[in-house]
C-alpha cells in the first residue's frame, strides 16, 4: 500500500479549488480506503466503485465533478468506463491512477478523454494538487459561462468580519484566523500547508479546529462565518 500512494506530503503546487462530488474507481480496498480517507480529510464527498460496471451504473444516477479511475479492473478495462463516459456525454474530469507507465498507455488515455494520467506510486500532495487544478479548470469554465447573469439582489449588505473580531467572536488563535480566511477563499489542507509554511498534517489540525470553533459541518460553510450582516 504504502508503495503505491505515499501519504506524506512533500511538495506542492495546488492553488484554490472547491469541494466536490469525486467518484473513486479502483478495485483494491486498502487503496480505495487510504484515497477516500484523503478525499475526506479536503471537504470532498467520496462515492466508491471497484468495477466497471458499477462505475458506469454510479454516474447514470449522478454525475460526478471528478473521476479518478484506475486501469485495471475486475470486468472491464478503465478504458472502457472512459470511453463509455465521453460517449455519453459526460464531460467532467477523469483523472488516471495506473501502475501502467508506458507511453502508449497514456496516450491511450488522452485519446479517450482523460484530463490527467498519474502513474503510481504518487504522493498524497501530488494527487491533491492536480484534482485542485482539474476543479480549479472546470471552475473558470462555469464562471465564464455564467458571467452574463445578473446577480440577484440579497436586501442585506455583509460585511468581513477583522481579525479582532474574529477571535472575540470565536476564540480562533491568530493562526486559525489565517487559515479560516484561506479556508473561505477554497484552499484545500494542502494549500493551506504551502501558503503557511506548515506540514501537511499540522494544517488539517488547524482546518479541523476552526471547522469546530465556528460549528460549521465542512469547509464549504467557513466562508459565510467570517461575514455580518449590517443593513438592507
Amino acid at each position: 500500500m504504502a508503495s503505491a500512494f505515499n501519504t506524506r506530503p512533500t511538495t506542492n503546487t495546488a492553488t484554490t479549488a472547491r469541494s466536490a462530488r469525486i467518484l473513486i474507481v479502483e478495485d483494491a480496498p486498502a487503496y480505495a480506503e487510504a484515497l477516500q480517507q484523503t478525499l475526506l480529510l479536503e471537504g470532498h464527498t467520496v462515492q466508491h466503485a471497484t468495477r466497471a460496471q458499477e462505475a458506469l451504473a454510479r454516474t447514470r444516477v449522478e454525475v460526478p465533478d471528478l473521476v479518478l479511475l484506475d486501469l485495471g479492473l475486475p470486468d472491464k478495462d478503465g478504458y472502457h468506463v472512459l470511453s463509455e463516459l465521453r460517449a455519453r456525454g459526460i464531460e467532467c474530469p477523469v483523472l488516471i491512477l495506473s501502475g501502467r507507465s508506458l507511453e502508449q498507455d497514456k496516450l491511450e488515455g488522452f485519446r479517450l478523454g482523460a484530463d490527467d494520467y498519474v502513474t503510481k506510486p504518487f504522493s498524497a500532495l501530488e494527487l491533491l494538487a492536480r484534482i485542485s487544478a482539474l476543479l480549479r479548470r472546470v471552475q473558470r469554465a462555469t464562471t465564464a459561462a455564467t458571467a452574463s447573469t445578473p446577480a440577484m439582489p440579497t436586501g442585506a449588505v455583509r460585511r468581513v468580519l477583522d481579525d479582532g473580531e474574529l477571535r472575540g467572536k470565536f476564540a480562533l488563535t491568530a493562526r486559525q484566523v489565517e487559515v479560516a480566511r484561506l479556508m473561505a477563499e477554497g484552499c484545500t489542507n494542502a494549500e493551506l500547508a504551502q501558503r503557511l509554511g506548515l506540514s501537511f498534517f499540522t494544517a488539517r489540525n488547524h482546518a479541523e479546529q476552526v471547522m469546530l470553533k465556528l460549528g460549521v459541518a465542512n469547509r464549504a460553510g467557513v466562508g459565510a462565518m467570517l461575514l455580518e450582516e449590517v443593513g438592507s
